[in-house]
């Protein structure tokens, strides 16, 4: 598959639904703070723009790639490249953020079903963590196919499963271990400390368990384009088909 087909394909829709929903995203945490009268999870917003940070790394790598035309380009892609795998935890990590909901001790869960606030904030934490998902997996989606594009089948499929689980130990070094994507620069010490302190049972299944989630929704995302694609195939004609029986 040409590069050119990747950026066609998954470029300018999806952007604008992802846009759109990062949008409603906004507009809701707007409406939550009218409405009580004070700013709560503002953090999501935060986390919702790092979000997009590996998004746009891997469509300026697409375009890279597209006017490729000297070696110096080949150094920038795999410096993009190590950018994305730094960046892109940060996508699915907003999934971990509903632990600031079931954790808030302000809610009434004994009479959830009298409290609509409840509702309304589970209702904007699962659009904004699904907006996390789907930055995530298209992003992921430009690299499978430029990995696929110059290494073949087999390695862009082993490609999707090892940054899986790459950024299921990302998410935890974020969430539980408190790292930033940034500490590779300006807190290496910290950031090594981190990943060798990570390297532990609870590291092991916390590493698993997301690594799981976000293959599984990169696998059915994939899947669903993949039926979407068929589907928008010519059919042949009844005439022809009946004439060669």
């Amino acid at each position: 598959m040409r590069t050119s087909s990747i950026a066609g394909s998954l470029g300018g829709p999806a952007v604008s639904i992802l846009g759109g929903a990062s949008l409603l995203c906004v507009l809701l945490l707007t409406v939550r703070a009218y409405q009580v009268e004070f700013v709560k999870y503002a953090f999501l917003l935060w986390n919702l723009f790092l979000a997009w940070i590996p998004l746009f790394v891997s469509m300026t790598a697409v375009g890279l790639e597209r006017s490729r035309r000297s070696p110096k380009s080949g150094l920038g892609f795999l410096i993009l490249v190590f950018a994305w795998l730094l960046f892109y935890p940060n996508a699915p990590y907003l999934t971990t953020d509903f632990i600031h909901l079931i954790a808030d001790p302000s809610y009434n869960w004994h009479r959830i079903d009298e409290s609509l606030i409840v509702w309304y904030d589970l209702v904007v934490f699962f659009i904004f963590s699904w907006c996390g998902l789907l930055l995530g997996y298209v992003s992921m989606r430009h690299f499978h196919m430029l990995v696929r594009h110059y290494g073949g089948p087999v390695a862009g499929w082993a490609f999707v499963g090892c940054t899986s689980f790459l950024a299921g130990f990302g998410v935890y070094l974020g969430r539980v271990v408190r790292l930033n994507s940034w500490d590779v620069l300006f807190s290496p010490f910290r950031l090594i400390n981190g990943i060798l302190g990570g390297l532990d049972h609870r590291g092991a299944i916390f590493t698993l368990l997301f690594g799981l989630l976000i293959l599984i929704v990169y696998l059915s995302l994939y899947s669903l384009g993949s039926i979407t694609l068929h589907t928008r195939k010519r059919p042949e004609p009844v005439g022809e088909r009946s004439a060669g029986t």
